[in-house]
């Protein structure tokens, strides 16, 4: 497969895209401490994808100020971003975990933007109970302090043995390897910022507004992750909204099946252009 990198100045801030595949574009979100390199083996046939790497992440700019990692300016430089890349064109939106929160998040922010579909992957709309939700907020800022003090290192271990990733145990261990090293070759500083900016306990609960989306929107999510099966239900409650669970995946189900996962998308992607 061919790869393409593309590099985008917004501002102070340089964006990372790298691109794969020919045909209509798709833009790929990636989680909390991945980069694009976690879409390489998403193969969509008529599709091109264009894998961003956040502020902090991957090639992308790392600034130290806490104002690039709000919410508001990722949404806003995300805005910028689409125009530059499809002039106006229709595309795919896909996000996974973090880059779900966010995609969720842009599509509210943004509603005449030309997403034809909306693809999300183990992503929450928020934490609905206040008290939870601070809860998660010093979580994440305590978090914060912790990689800074401790370094990536030790964060990649540290996040590679919470429970939600236990699921990828039983991938072979080059894959386990490299899904590790990526975390480690994180910026402290830029882990930090992103957990005190757009945490799940800083971000608000979208629940509700959800309802106001008036697009195609596809919820995957594994089995195996009993917490997000759960959101999936809620998401299933959605008008024009579809929820698939699959059998023998955990939180990411792209890494831990990605035939499985690439024919899910290309099926749900070739009935949308049918319709």
């Amino acid at each position: 497969m061919i790869f393409e990198d593309r590099y985008i100045q917004i501002g102070m801030n340089n964006f990372h895209v790298r691109i794969h595949g020919q045909g209509k574009p798709l833009l790929a979100l990636h989680g909390f401490s991945q980069s694009a390199l976690t879409w390489e083996n998403l193969q969509l046939p008529g599709y091109q994808v264009f894998a961003l790497d956040f502020i902090g992440h991957g090639k992308s700019s790392k600034p130290k100020a806490l104002e690039a990692y709000q919410l508001s300016s990722i949404l806003q430089e995300l805005q910028k971003l689409v125009e530059l890349l499809f002039h106006g064109e229709a595309y795919t939106l896909l996000g996974y975990s973090m880059g779900g929160r966010i995609a969720l998040q842009f599509s509210l922010q943004f509603p005449e933007q030309p997403i034809e579909q909306l693809i999300l992957e183990s992503a929450a709309p928020g934490i609905s109970d206040p008290l939870q939700r601070e809860k998660r907020r010093q979580s994440d800022l305590e978090l914060a302090d912790q990689i800074e003090k401790n370094g990536a290192v030790w964060f990649a271990d540290y996040w590679g043995a919470l429970p939600i990733f236990q699921s990828q145990n039983h991938l072979p261990q080059e894959v386990q390897y490299k899904v590790w090293s990526s975390r480690a070759l994180n910026a402290p500083h830029a882990l930090a910022q992103t957990l005190r900016a757009t945490g799940q306990g800083n971000l608000p609960d979208i629940s509700e507004a959800l309802q106001n989306l008036d697009m195609p929107l596809l919820y995957i999510t594994g089995a195996l992750d009993q917490k997000y099966t759960q959101i999936a239900a809620q998401f299933s409650t959605y008008k024009r909204a579809q929820s698939l669970i699959v059998e023998g995946a955990g939180h990411n189900v792209h890494l831990e099946l990605p035939q499985h996962f690439n024919l899910i998308l290309s099926n749900s992607l070739q009935s949308r252009t049918m319709l």
